[in-house]
């Protein structure tokens, strides 16, 4: 019965402390990472549990390894701090209701409050840091240096993030980069036989028609030598003024590039 409960708790534990840590990092777990990330530490913490209890601190390790798939030292241990502290803030109140309430395993009471808990003290702490613990940032740290590939070929220069910029690709929901055309000559050939799959990203400026422009997938893209994914590339038929790609807050904050 106690590895039973043992069980139980460490999944509805994991699943709602990444849930929690997803939400104030702004960064979505795909479902499949979210999955494999919970059985994991599922599985280890079961084979801890029988050979090992006084180890089982480090099961959170592996769990934000999976799920987040940081690809920098800032970003796992970001991670790391904020799924321990909401670790112990859980099992803390946890603990406080079972000492005052008679716990039956079979009371679904137990688990909603808690996790009416857990979500009250998530959206506490991201209130704190989405208002009262953002960073001031200067000029130039909107500035990014980004290297797009596309296919064989590249180029590089610098990306500005503009606040204003919240387009979205209607076809995979992605945040969009926009990049001069003229800035990725030889891509229209590219497109033309094959090699990049493209299609037409309906937009709007204020105070004119609806537009087009043609949108792709980069091949890999790095900025500040950070690889970023789930982004889609636009491409403006006018250059910019100071800056060879232009950028967005979706696509730069959360993951490890500010």
């Amino acid at each position: 019965m106690d590895i039973l409960f043992f069980l139980i708790q460490t999944v509805f534990y994991d699943a709602l402390i990444l849930s929690s840590v997803s939400v104030v990092l702004k960064k979505r777990i795909p479902m499949s990472q979210f999955g494999l990330a919970v059985s994991a530490s599922l599985v280890a913490s079961l084979v801890i549990f029988l050979v090992a209890p006084i180890f089982v601190f480090l099961v959170p390790l592996l769990t934000v390894r999976i799920a987040f798939s940081p690809q920098t030292v800032k970003q796992y241990g970001l991670a790391t701090a904020y799924f321990y502290v909401l670790s112990a803030t859980l099992s803390g109140m946890a603990h406080i209701i079972r000492y005052f309430v008679n716990f039956d395993l079979m009371n679904i009471w137990w688990f909603l409050i808690v996790g009416v808990i857990i979500a009250v003290t998530v959206g506490i702490v991201f209130i704190l840091k989405s208002q009262f613990l953002q960073k001031v940032y200067t000029l130039g740290e909107f500035e990014h240096q980004v290297t797009l590939y596309y296919g064989e070929e590249s180029t590089t220069g610098i990306g500005f993030v503009d606040t204003g910029n919240t387009l979205v690709d209607r076809v995979t929901q992605l945040p969009v980069m926009i990049v001069p055309a003229a800035k990725v000559a030889s891509l229209n050939h590219l497109i033309k036989i094959g090699k990049i799959p493209s299609w037409e990203l309906p937009f709007s400026v204020v105070g004119a028609d609806d537009q087009r422009i043609i949108a792709f997938r980069p091949t890999l893209l790095l900025i500040d030598d950070v690889i970023v994914k789930d982004v889609v590339v636009g491409l403006s038929p006018t250059s910019f003024a100071k800056y060879d790609f232009l950028l967005q807050p979706e696509i730069t904050v959360g993951r490890g590039v500010v």
